[in-house]
């Protein structure tokens, strides 16, 4: 039975091949393990039959029931089997559009798949090509290189055995694959330098006697993507005659070997891009004629018709034909809705699809009408609506996992086209600005919120020790490999994780249910007292939203946001650090930045993004005066993290952490240059009188010592020196001990493994509140690796803080803690204190106490003073009631 399905299945009678075993599969009762394996393989043909009669979801079904025949199965083969099963899953669902549930199935299948076991070498291979194509068309082209680079290193590993056996050679395979991640993704000068490097080694392999007649599909594909890459790469405002150029030859070249060489090929996407390629250089008449065939050859249910529908609506809207361009663009749409109901005229009853490159053409059919109708009243209200559809279809069809530069690129362009349709009084029903609010935040900041409280949460479950030591080990391995700029060691490591992180979660699944899987803005605002104030900000490429959200009320404004305004925020805080405050400065960048304060107001929550991250906002002059005088200010990374649910204990242990180092004692000494920080010491001094603490001070303070003492605290304080890593986030460090090697310094990339129950972390310690941009435009900071360990409250600093007024704010802002005043309140008050000691001084300048902030949690790290005596003044009048309530009850007895 298996020889006949495996006959029927290699010369592709898959009709047969399932009837075969619709007849006898079900009559095997499998007797050892062998038997097992065979019958799976056998589920494995049946899949190959319906997977390629176009029926996915009994296809995926096959592989349900050929999955328990290989389960206890522990050899060699039963492994790998089983192996297979999966990758053909996935398949399947990416057939069928379920894309993360695709990419989750074939991590499992490598799980399965060994490369000592040569039948299934190629399936090893082709996993990674699969998951480099799917992280590619999702926008992620770090993720996607990481995969290829995956393939490259099995394939170069049994080179000889897969060119032998697989009629498609992978060194040809890989090329393309790496010119179709370049031409998805590819925007800057350096990959364009990449793709040049591929296309010609892939010209060489074309060239070579070994060049195969079956691998002619992947050079005409490639050439084609080129020419694609180079018509589409930029604006089309910015497409010069060059790229134009370089673009058509390579487009002509791929069409010219279908046609007249007999090179396989996609035929109707090779002319395709031939009509973009025309339309963008005016040849309107050519290119209406081109697509107009294309239309005509496609089947009704092609996919790619609603892409192929916008480019003749363009090539109709250049050509001045409006209403047939409008018609046009609306049957685009049309074509996407993926309910079977007509699509109202008005877009009301629009039903997003599960593809995401949907998202990005609904995007692009507003672009293009506002491009050509702008003044158009009716056409503002239709790209209006299309923007609320394309983020709807952009929340229904981007891959739920960390958000990578080209998602959020694609997210915020949508955000903008919304707002600036609003702003416009274009305003449609349906997405409000609470409701575009609330999705992106959950968008963008899931993963983060699920790190956080899996961390925090997990920190005293023995039964997760282990894990989180390899876990810890891992993140010291790949700091390593990034130092010694490794990066087959680093993939290798990174997949490790990555391994290990699934692990986890499929050994403790109740893990996830620890974060909440969405936010929403009204329960903000149900959570914020009414002197409170949040102020978020989201960049665009032109423009900056400033969203004002208070306990009952949301407003915002679009400000320009260009080259000028980014220099203003650079140059004061540039004048800050050179200790050259310019109030006038202050005063301008407050009246643009800021939103109108109501007088109630005594609390601000600010949620900075990109360049704003760097801006101490104690220093803005709304009034005349530093904000830090009337506002307690405090700071977020993200709205969720304004209230955190998190557990309250009446323990409050201090672990302070203030190494000692070689070096000059100076007055100026700052937390960055190595020196000896005099300050530091008698700062920890002072705060370890105040609160039950441990102290780790002097030459034998070490990252190990760090590592097995801090979980165990409820407030972390680190006095030392720091050194931010601008390239290269993973390696900024804390400075242990620069006596030994740097071995003992703890990196950025180690805290992100780290477990942390603290309700405090304060990096006395400079520029940790700063770091490199990552692609959600925050910052990759110590501040945010700790909020990821666990910790809902930090104190950062924005700069190379001295350590005389370091220490002197810091000693303050402790002692107003141990009052029992709220974290933002201390800090204001130690700063308001330290600005009155040195009122009239060199020293009262921003930049010796504007540095340090305050992001997250506000709560207070214990109860003041005051609010005890109420709590035992209530129970006492409690225990008297219940003590003369007690007596009359047993009176009344009697």
């Amino acid at each position: 039975m298996w020889k006949t399905a495996s006959a029927l299945n290699n010369t592709e009678q898959y009709t047969k091949l399932l009837e075969y075993l619709d007849t006898h599969i079900n009559n095997v009762n499998p007797k050892t393990a062998k038997d097992s394996l065979d019958i799976a393989d056998l589920y494995y043909y049946e899949f190959q039959g319906y997977f390629y009669t176009g029926n996915y979801s009994e296809s995926i079904k096959s592989v349900e029931k050929g999955l328990p025949f290989c389960n206890n199965i522990t050899s060699k083969r039963g492994k790998n089997v089983k192996g297979a099963l999966y990758y053909k899953r996935a398949y399947g669902e990416s057939n069928l559009n379920f894309p993360k549930r695709a990419e989750n199935t074939m991590k499992t299948a490598i799980k399965y798949l060994t490369d000592d076991y040569k039948p299934n070498l190629d399936y090893l291979v082709d996993a990674y090509v699969f998951l480099s194509t799917e992280a590619a068309y999702h926008g992620n082209l770090a993720e996607a290189k990481r995969n290829i680079r995956f393939a490259e290193k099995i394939y170069r590993k049994h080179k000889k055995h897969l060119d032998k056996t697989k009629s498609h050679r992978y060194e040809v395979i890989l090329d393309y694959r790496k010119i179709y991640l370049l031409y998805k993704l590819a925007e800057k000068k350096e990959d364009s330098l990449e793709l040049t490097k591929v296309i010609k080694s892939l010209e060489a392999s074309h060239a070579s006697p070994s060049f195969q007649e079956n691998e002619r599909i992947y050079y005409s594909t490639a050439l084609n993507h080129v020419g694609d890459w180079y018509i589409s790469y930029k604006a089309d405002s910015l497409i010069d005659k060059k790229h134009l150029e370089h673009g058509t030859y390579y487009i002509d070249k791929s069409i010219d070997l279908i046609e007249n060489k007999n090179y396989p090929g996609n035929s109707i996407v090779f002319k395709y891009n031939k009509c973009k390629a025309l339309t963008k250089g005016n040849k309107l008449i050519e290119a209406n004629t081109l697509i107009l065939d294309l239309l005509n050859s496609m089947a009704e249910t092609d996919g790619r018709k609603p892409f192929f529908l916008a480019q003749k609506a363009l090539i109709k809207a250049k050509l001045s034909q409006k209403d047939s361009a409008l018609h046009i663009f609306h049957t685009v749409i049309e074509e996407i809705h993926s309910d079977t109901t007509k699509l109202a005229k008005a877009y009301n009853n629009f039903k997003p699809s599960k593809v995401y490159g949907h998202t990005r053409l609904i995007r692009r059919v507003a672009e293009k009408l506002e491009t050509f109708y702008k003044d158009d009243i009716t056409v503002q209200k239709t790209i209006a609506k299309l923007y609320h559809l394309a983020f709807i279809q952009f929340e229904n069809s981007y891959a739920k996992t960390k958000f990578n530069p080209e998602q959020n690129q694609l997210l915020r362009k949508i955000i903008y086209g919304v707002l600036a349709t609003k702003e416009k009084g274009t305003n449609v029903k349906g997405l409000t600005t609470n409701t575009l609010l609330s999705c992106t935040e959950t968008m963008m900041n899931q993963m983060t919120w699920q790190r956080f409280y899996q961390n925090r949460y997990t920190n005293n479950l023995p039964a997760l020790d282990s894990l989180k030591h390899r876990h810890l080990t891992l993140r010291t391995i790949l700091t390593a490999a990034k130092k010694q700029q490794n990066i087959h060691k680093e993939d290798s490591i990174l997949n490790l994780i990555n391994l290990h992180i699934d692990f986890t979660n499929t050994m403790f699944p109740n893990l996830e249910l620890l974060s909440s899987k969405e936010f929403k803005l009204s329960e903000l605002q149900n959570n914020l007292a009414t002197d409170e104030l949040v102020v978020k900000y989201i960049l665009f490429e032109k423009e900056l939203a400033i969203f004002s959200i208070t306990a009952n009320n949301l407003t915002w404004k679009l400000q320009p946001w260009t080259t000028k305004e980014i220099d203003l925020v650079n140059n004061y805080v540039t004048a800050i650090k050179n200790r050259k405050y310019n109030s006038d400065d202050a005063v301008s960048l407050a009246n643009y930045i800021l939103p109108t304060i109501d007088k109630n107001i005594k609390k601000i929550i600010f949620n900075p993004d990109g360049e704003l991250y760097k801006i101490p906002f104690e220093t803005l002059q709304a009034t005349h005066e530093f904000l830090a005088i009337p506002y307690e200010i405090r700071y977020t990374s993200n709205l969720k993290f304004i209230h955190l649910d998190t557990e309250t204990t009446k323990e409050t242990t201090l672990a302070i952490y203030a190494p000692t180092y070689e070096g000059n004692t100076t007055a100026f000494a700052t937390r960055s240059a190595i020196s000896n920080l005099e300050g530091a010491k008698a700062e920890a001094k002072i705060i370890g009188k105040l609160f039950p603490s441990k102290i780790y001070m002097g030459k034998n303070v070490s990252k190990q010592q760090f590592i097995e003492t801090a979980h165990t605290a409820k407030i972390l304080h680190l006095a030392m020196h720091a050194e931010i890593n601008n390239k290269e986030a993973g390696l900024s460090r804390l400075l242990f001990n620069k006596n030994n090697t740097d071995e003992d310094d703890l990196y950025l990339e180690e805290l992100y493994a780290l477990n942390l129950r603290a309700d405090l972390a304060v990096l006395s310690a400079c520029n940790t509140g700063l770091g490199k941009e990552n692609a959600g435009r925050s910052m990759e900071s110590f501040q945010r690796a700790f909020t990821f360990a666990g910790v809902p409250a930090t104190v950062a600093s924005l700069w190379e803080v001295p350590d005389q007024s370091t220490s002197e704010i810091m000693e303050s802002f402790y002692q107003y803690l141990k009052k029992g005043v709220s974290k933002s309140k201390a800090l204001q008050n130690a700063k308001l204190d330290y600005i009155v000691t040195h009122q009239g001084t060199k020293l009262s300048q921003p930049y010796y106490w504007a540095g340090f902030i305050l992001y997250g949690d506000q709560t207070a790290v214990t109860q003041s003073i005051s609010t005890i005596v109420w709590i035992l003044l209530i129970s006492s009048v409690l225990l008297v009631f219940i003590v003369l309530f007690s007596k009359k009850k047993r009176k009344s007895r009697k």
